[in-house]
């Protein structure tokens, strides 16, 4: 059934977050040509149309960001029940975000179900773009590499070899097999002397598996939080350990989990998982621990994870990373505009995030005319 013609955006973004997360469950569960999957998708496309006409728009984005579900920016209460179907449709398939545009129709969006039933996960068409959970990729539709293969936004001289040497050191840490870090430090600390370390956009470079995808996302972190703390005046040894506290701050992705565990809790307890790795490591600055430990901490010091017993922001350097891990992951989801991941940005300062360090963060992006 079509939404009511006089309803507003609200009861159509929950009509189409319902539909489109219905539409998921019926192609997991019928085949592809099943009338139950073929009326899902006809009322998801409805839907989508209907949210279209309402706002003049032709597209929209759905993502998720620390758990949380954002349509076309709008955050989306956390307790609301009709979007827990997607969202835990995102996390099954590994979808950061999705991006649906003007022109899709029936045979296309039964197309972009095939695929997430496939050994190869979502895939993009002509008129959905898709972003998987946790990569740092710019092009969705990019041919798979290995992480050794660099794309135009990775630094010139950062080799294969030193990529795969630095990968392999980074997951054996998070397994707990190695009590130095050694080429990593060396990596981040050339790569905080590099004049290519500006970067802010995506890198290019497609991640092979889950390993490849947290180094990747490590990298671009390191990037990003290496050119806040350069604006902030940072250099030399200072300079080193924020960007490696960066690279790291998310090692607790790595360690392996309980398979009883869910998505949530895994991702609520990551923090601690990897400070106490990173503490365990010989010879690493405390910075890279607290700051893995505390990257969630909001700034309004409102409740998040991981818990602790007094309210408090987190310290300078995890708000730096924060800002740097926010935009990274925005820019990684859906095919995300820069415009729109700068308004999202934005929308968390002085609630997640440090609304100076966001507005400095800003400038770069978008440094004034003349």
């Amino acid at each position: 059934m079509n939404p009511p013609a006089d309803s507003g955006r609200p009861q159509l973004t929950e009509r189409l977050v319902v539909d489109l997360g219905a539409a998921f469950q019926q192609r997991a569960v019928y085949a592809a040509g099943h009338p139950q999957v073929q009326r899902a998708v006809r009322r998801a496309l409805d839907s989508f149309a209907a949210w279209c006409r309402h706002e003049e728009a032709t597209e929209v984005s759905l993502l998720t960001l620390e758990g949380q579900l954002l349509v076309d920016r709008q955050a989306i209460p956390e307790d609301s029940p009709w979007a827990r179907g997607l969202l835990q449709t995102f996390r099954r398939y590994e979808i950061g975000g999705l991006t649906l545009l003007a022109g899709l129709d029936d045979p296309e969006l039964g197309t972009f179900f095939e695929s997430c039933q496939s050994a190869q996960g979502a895939s993009a068409t002509a008129h959905i773009l898709v972003g998987r959970a946790g990569l740092t990729a710019g092009d969705a539709t990019a041919r798979a590499v290995t992480v050794g293969t660099a794309g135009r936004s990775a630094p010139q001289w950062l080799t294969a070899e030193q990529m795969a040497e630095a990968r392999a050191e980074l997951v054996e840490a998070a397994a707990g097999r190695v009590s130095r870090v050694d080429r990593l430090r060396a990596l981040v600390a050339r790569l905080a002397r590099s004049a290519e370390s500006g970067a802010l956009e995506p890198l290019e470079i497609t991640p092979a598996d889950s390993d490849d995808r947290a180094f990747l996302h490590g990298l671009a972190v390191a990037l990003a939080t290496l050119r806040l703390g350069r604006a902030l005046g940072l250099a030399g040894e200072a300079l080193d350990e924020l960007g490696f506290a960066g690279f790291v701050h998310d090692i607790g992705f790595l360690e392996p989990a309980p398979d009883s565990e869910s998505p949530a809790e895994r991702r609520e307890r990551h923090p601690i998982r990897g400070a106490a790795r990173l503490a365990a490591l010989e010879g690493l600055p405390d910075l890279a621990v607290l700051v893995a430990y505390e990257h969630h901490l909001r700034f309004d010091r409102l409740p998040n994870y991981p818990p602790t017993p007094t309210a408090r922001a987190p310290l300078a350097a995890a708000r730096v990373v924060a800002v740097a891990d926010t935009w990274v992951t925005l820019r990684s989801r859906g095919e995300l505009p820069a415009g729109e991941a700068i308004a999202l940005l934005h929308s968390r300062a002085g609630t997640f995030l440090d609304p100076a360090l966001v507005e400095l963060f800003a400038a770069l992006l978008e440094p004034p005319a003349g």
